[in-house]
């Protein structure tokens, strides 16, 4: 391939060699001051691909902003597709981060540029889908670029167990587990890239892919101030809130990403902290009429109303849900105990806005008492009790922990869970391949990990 030609293109050297397939610096062929970043990807025969292939290049050649590397053109060479992009000077973020993590203020500014790309992306209803570190590069004069922008539509990076974790850990919960990505799919990886800078490592550790899919579709990241204490703490309720498992509660869009950045700027210096933003190198574009699907289009992600509250009657613990919503100031004390009363309160809403270590210990109780965890359940609220009863800022938290116990001593204990479903799932299991049963062992452990007589059986079953 060295020294050859692809498509308008001649190749001079590798400089990379990802999943997807090798990437090569060329120059044009017919322009040798033209450079560009040459990705091959494997082997492309069906007809139908090829035609979608050339669409949806196509539309990501309609991307023209400086935080965006541009797509020049693409094609197919000796029976392989291949896409032409801007050779992006300078240094990826993911190998900066091999010298350590960024500052707070060096943060704040990838979080400005990272979001202006995506802003002008979006705007065009054309998704990134594969942020990461390895995918921000700064130039020379500090300037951020996003790369590989659209190319995991063409080309999902595979998410094999037997290769490094890498995109999977930025992976949207909604896209884990089966659907669509948004826009705010894009978010969500922004957040996760946001905390891997902050702190020197992404939002979760997992050994295996589906360990790290359950945990970011279950579990909280620790906050990014208990990993780096001098990260404000504006910042870090913003990184934890582009985290947020359910799409609707992280910000509408890039250009709201933007504007909570301003905010965050605009306290700061109020604070007497000196934060300087990157200049705008060129003015924000409006938004493009959609795409079509054939194009590389994606569906608008409106701002959907929230769903109304909807009773769920859990048994044998069904008021656990409806005490530990109460407000503190309102929880019914001892004999005073009144069902209607609480149901007006939950009927009203909770603001599920996590402030504070005890707010998330209090949260995970419910998660867990949803779940029909009442043991578990028990556990976390007994922990934010006793670790936080002195604390007067936490009283709410505490107070909605002991009611939460309350409430699970006035109903007994929980009836024996029905295990028809994880029996037969763990005779599967024995039956698999041996890399295949681990992986699906290692997801029912990591079910039912609160349950030592199930997580007993699978410790057998290995």
């Amino acid at each position: 391939m060295i020294g050859g030609r692809v498509g308008n293109w001649f190749v001079e050297a590798q400089i990379g060699d990802g999943p997807g397939g090798p990437v090569y610096a060329a120059r044009g062929y017919d322009d040798p001051a033209r450079r560009a970043a040459v990705k091959v990807f494997p082997a492309a025969t069906d007809p139908a691909f090829l035609d979608r292939f050339a669409g949806e290049l196509l539309a990501l050649q309609r991307l023209d902003h400086p935080n965006i590397a541009r797509t020049f053109d693409s094609g197919t060479h000796a029976g392989r597709a291949y896409v032409a992009s801007e050779l992006a000077p300078g240094t990826d973020l993911a190998r900066q981060l091999e010298t350590g993590r960024l500052t707070w203020r060096e943060v704040l500014a990838v979080a400005v540029e990272a979001a202006r790309a995506l802003k002008h992306g979006h705007n065009r209803n054309l998704l990134h889908r594969d942020l990461k570190p390895a995918h921000l590069v700064r130039a020379p004069d500090g300037t951020v670029r996003l790369v590989g922008y659209g190319l995991a539509k063409v080309f999902p990076p595979p998410l094999d167990p037997g290769r490094p974790l890498g995109s999977a850990s930025y992976l949207p919960p909604e896209t884990a587990g089966g659907k669509p990505p948004t826009r705010r799919s894009d978010l969500y990886a922004l957040g996760g890239v946001l905390y891997t800078l902050l702190t020197g490592r992404p939002p979760f550790a997992a050994a295996t892919l589906v360990e790290l899919t359950h945990k970011h579709c279950y579990a909280l990241p620790e906050r990014p101030r208990m990993l780096a204490p001098d990260v404000p703490l504006e910042l870090d309720e913003f990184v934890c809130t582009l985290l947020a498992k359910e799409p609707t509660r992280r910000p509408a869009s890039a250009g709201a990403v933007l504007d909570e950045l301003e905010r965050i700027r605009g306290k700061l210096e109020r604070q007497g902290e000196a934060v300087t933003f990157p200049p705008k190198l060129k003015p924000d574009t409006a938004e493009a009429p959609a795409l079509p699907a054939s194009l590389g289009g994606i569906d608008p992600d409106p701002e959907a109303p929230r769903p109304k509250l909807r009773w769920v009657w859990l048994w044998p613990i069904p008021a656990v849900l409806v005490a530990v919503a109460l407000g503190y100031s309102l929880w019914p004390r001892g004999d005073d105990f009144d069902d209607d009363a609480v149901r007006d309160v939950v009927a009203a809403g909770v603001k599920p806005v996590v402030r504070s270590d005890a707010e998330r210990g209090f949260r995970r109780g419910l998660a867990l008492a949803e779940a029909g965890e009442a043991e578990a359940a028990r556990r976390a609220w007994l922990a934010v009790t006793a670790g936080f009863g002195g604390v007067e800022s936490e009283a709410k938290w505490v107070g909605l922990a002991k009611a939460g116990l309350a409430a699970l001593e006035r109903r007994g204990p929980g009836a024996r869970p029905d295990r028809r479903a994880f029996d037969a799932a763990l005779a599967r299991a024995k039956e698999l391949p041996p890399a295949e049963r681990t992986a699906a062992l290692d997801a029912l452990a990591e079910l039912v990990r609160d349950d030592p007589a199930a997580l007993e059986a699978v410790r057998a079953a290995r």
